[in-house]
Parts: C-alpha cells; structure tokens; sequence
C-alpha cells in the first residue's frame, strides 16, 4: 500500500510543479465539458486542414521508435472549451514512407480521437471510426503521449493555448531529408 500511497504524492506534486515550470495561467481558466464521454461528431472532408508542407514540420523526439515523427505547426489548434488540441502529425518509415495524420488530443482524458489521414502524397481522407481511443506510451504510438506530456496540456490535464504549444516546440528541429534514417 506504501509504494502507492508515494506514486500518488509524487504524481500530485509533479503537476503543480508542471503549472508553475510552463508559468500557466490558474487551473480554474478550464471550462467543464458536458457529456464529456458522449461520442465527437464525425469530422468531414471540409473541415480538414491542407495536407503539411515540409517547412512548418518539427521533429519529435521519441525514444525507442522505428519511425521519424514530426509535428506541423501550421495546423495547431487548442480548445479550452473542449480541452483538445488538434493537430497533423507525419510519421516517416526508415525506408521514406510518409502517414500523416490529423488527430485531436484530450488532455483532460488522455486519448485521442483520429479524424483524417493520408499517405505520401495525400490528399487527407476522413476516417470512417472517429471515436475516442486511450494514448498508449508504445511502439509508434509513443508520439502521442509525448506530445500531451511535453507540448499540449498545462499540468497534465489543461489544453494550453496555441501561443504556448508553439512556444514550447521553438527548439525542435525542422524538416531536412537528412533526418531520415537509412
């Protein structure tokens, strides 16, 4: 029971330290959702951003991947209202295949909710299952717990604004076909 007891005070203390470190604005900014697990909308073709142009991606860094993962800055949108960010993600294969991807993410639940995605070329393509899934910290899909530790969410349960993401993403590395793997 004590090893709990010490996760929870360690996990507790770390998310006050996590407002005061990124000099957010009050917890009590957050609007509460209601029916905050009722299913979203599905997403249509007209709502979808531009498929990403290689200057507005910045690389992650993500441990223990076999894929390059990059951000496009240019399609970053945060809700308070909601508590998402949106966002398009490109995943590059050690062989030079491109995924791209527009998600949302929720910070207050931690998952995701996939609405496009595109190949090499795109254009990007609704996805016909656009429900709520949980951010896994595995294989390929460690972008995203990144992302909403890292990047997106004010004390880990916050969406922060789209001034803040992009600051705190400042020095991440641009695009360069040199950062593929061979």
């Amino acid at each position: 029971m004590k090893p709990l007891t010490f996760f929870l005070l360690i996990v507790l203390s770390s998310t006050l330290q996590a407002d005061q470190l990124f000099d957010d604005t009050a917890q009590s900014d957050h609007v509460e959702r209601k029916r905050e697990s009722s299913e979203p909308k599905p997403l249509g073709i007209d709502g979808l951003p531009e498929y990403p142009d290689d200057t507005n991606l910045r690389q992650l860094n993500i441990r223990q991947s076999s894929q390059i993962f990059y951000v496009d800055i240019s399609s970053i949108s945060s809700s308070k209202k909601e508590n998402t960010v949106r966002l398009v993600t490109v995943a590059i294969s050690p062989h030079g295949a491109r995924t791209v991807a527009y998600e949302g993410l929720d910070c207050g639940y931690r998952r995701y909710q996939p609405f496009a995605f595109a190949g090499s070329e795109g254009p990007l393509k609704p996805f016909a299952d656009q429900g709520w899934r949980p951010v896994i910290d595995e294989s390929n899909g460690r972008y995203r717990r990144v992302l909403i530790d890292s990047y997106l969410c004010r004390g880990f349960a916050y969406a922060a604004s789209r001034e803040k993401i992009l600051s705190r993403m400042r020095n991440l590395k641009p695009y360069s076909n040199k950062t593929r793997r061979d």
